[in-house]
């Protein structure tokens, strides 16, 4: 098998079986937030055990996919229905919500220091067209 797939395949195990405990620190951080940012109103209600991709297929599709489109979307968004509508946000804030698995020091040592912009402001979180998750449009370091 070739060097990369197995570093691929054991990143994911890797993930997978933190997953859980990331859901529960996402959660607890969602919970002591005071402010939620930015809820996106979905219409209708959203099941539980929704397969949110059945129709967000532009999420897993791209010349890169975050590892996280694997794992229930529920480890990084919450939903909440009231009356036909389901209210979507983030289960801890923006500038935050990728640490609950990447590593703060790996983020520093690829960036500059100086650097004041969050992790989303240049990267989707789900996937995209271009390398490492980038924009297509990214603001400046």
């Amino acid at each position: 098998m070739h060097r990369l797939g197995v570093a691929c395949i054991l990143r994911r195990v890797k993930f997978a079986l933190r997953a859980p405990i990331v859901a529960l620190l996402l959660l607890a951080a969602a919970m002591s937030a005071s402010v939620v940012e930015h809820p996106i109103e979905h219409p209708g209600v959203v099941p539980k055990d929704a397969d949110c991709s059945s129709c967000h297929v532009n999420k897993t599709k791209g010349k890169s996919v975050h590892a996280a489109m694997e794992i229930p979307c529920t480890v990084c968004h919450l939903a909440q229905t009231e009356g036909d509508m389901t209210i979507l946000n983030l289960a801890a804030p923006k500038e935050k919500i990728c640490f609950g698995c990447h590593e703060k020091s790996a983020q520093l040592r690829r960036h500059k220091p100086t650097a004041k912009v969050g992790c989303v402001d240049c990267h989707d979180s789900h996937s995209s067209p271009r390398r490492s998750l980038l924009r297509e449009h990214t603001v400046p370091d």
